[in-house]
Formats: structure tokens, C-alpha cells, sequence
């Protein structure tokens, strides 16, 4: 009887229960994306969520400078140009860029390319983008 009982017990128990559950917004985090040439690392731009801080790293002394592209989609219409900066210090060296503050409403995406010189648009080549959302 005992045992008849239990297995009645653990069929109304194995019901489905719905679980709700409370989400926080999509947020970003830290992120970087690179860019390798003939198998080697020779750019990295990094995103820093907390106070929304860039760097932008030459890794290969390669007669490249590189230059960060980023661009913004405001209320899901097309991508426009939001910031681009250059780093030419030579190999191993950082360039910061902390005025970002990122909208929470807005898509963002950024690239790594390298470049010839600091008034360059034209890239020599370029990582994938990076999609960001604050």
C-alpha cells in the first residue's frame, strides 16, 4: 500500500510548473575584437562596459598603424559613423579613447583595421565587426 501511495505522490509531484523568471536589460560587457595578417595578431580594439572605455592596440611592427571604426544604429535604422581613432605609437603601444557613453537604445559595432598614416580612411585590411549593445 505504502509503495502505491508513494508512486501516486510522485506522479502529482512530476507535474510541469512554469517558471517565471525576471530579466535584467541586455547589457554589454567587456569585449575586444583582433586582426591577424599572414597568421599573425596585429591589431586589437577592446571595450570596456564600465565607463564605456576603449583601447586601441598596434600589435605588429609592420609599418601599419591601425585605426578603430565605430558606428551606431539609432532606433534600428542604418549604420552612421559614431567615433574613429588612430594609433600610431609603433608596436605594443595603446591608444585610449574614454569619452564613449553609450546609449542603451542604440546598436553599436566596431572594427580594427590597419592603415597607412593618422589621415588614412582606406584601410590595408580589417577585423570583423563587433557587435555592441549598452
Amino acid at each position: 500500500m505504502a509503495k502505491k501511495w508513494l508512486s501516486r505522490l510522485a506522479a502529482v509531484l512530476a507535474v510541469p510548473t512554469i517558471v517565471i523568471g525576471i530579466s535584467t536589460p541586455a547589457s554589454a560587457t567587456d569585449q575586444y575584437v583582433t586582426l591577424t595578417s599572414n597568421g599573425k595578431l596585429v591589431a586589437s580594439l577592446h571595450f570596456y562596459d564600465d565607463g564605456d572605455d576603449w583601447a586601441l592596440y598596434d600589435l605588429e611592427a609592420d609599418g601599419h598603424g591601425v585605426r578603430a571604426f565605430v558606428e551606431v544604429s539609432t532606433f534600428g535604422g542604418t549604420w552612421q559613423d559614431w567615433a574613429t581613432w588612430y594609433n600610431g605609437k609603433g608596436a605594443g603601444t595603446a591608444a585610449e579613447k574614454t569619452d564613449g557613453d553609450l546609449r542603451t537604445v542604440d546598436k553599436y559595432r566596431a572594427q580594427v583595421c590597419t592603415v597607412d598614416g593618422s589621415g588614412d580612411r582606406t584601410p590595408v585590411a580589417c577585423s570583423a565587426w563587433m557587435n555592441i549593445q549598452e
